[in-house]
């Protein structure tokens, strides 16, 4: 998928990479004038494959505390019904990290979930995280929309 080219951004760093060549052989930045030309044929080269480049898809991270040998941490991606445990599931692999910062400290599991819209995951606890908007949604166990998504895989 292509991106549209913003022309003033485009413009700028035109401007931006001739005063760079200009100082590069120690001229003024008024000199920059004479390398317009090709350095707006380098701005719509770079613009170009910018737009051209596939964009990666948007992901979120959760965190969880590590679980225990007998209750492990597990994050999985509903795929559908299943006739012997209800839900089909798809089980990510978390990454053993250890977070610090102003409300994490210790040791956590991560999982980088990729937003799909409509995507739906469930944690060791029986809660959902849909994902709507782009935005990763949590759904507790006594919101009436973790009714709605169960009946939705029935």
């Amino acid at each position: 998928m292509t991106q549209a080219i913003d022309k003033s951004k485009l413009f700028r760093s035109a401007w931006q990479i001739a005063r760079h060549t200009a100082m590069g052989l120690d001229l003024t930045p008024e000199c920059a004038r004479q390398f317009f030309g090709a350095a707006l044929r380098r701005a719509w080269r770079e613009a170009r494959a910018e737009a051209a480049a596939p964009v990666a898809p948007k992901t979120a991270k959760l965190l969880f505390l590590p679980g225990t040998r007998r209750y492990p941490v597990w994050l999985a991606r509903i795929t559908g019904r299943d006739p012997r445990f209800g839900l089909a599931r798809e089980f990510l692999r978390g990454t053993n990290v250890h977070e610090t910062g102003p409300r994490v400290i210790g040791p956590r599991v991560r999982f980088d979930v990729e937003l799909v819209e409509g995507a739906v995951f469930q944690d060791q606890t029986k809660d959902f995280y849909v994902v709507r908007d782009g935005e990763l949604v949590e759904v507790r166990r006594h919101e009436p929309a973790y009714a709605a998504i169960q009946a939705s895989f029935a």
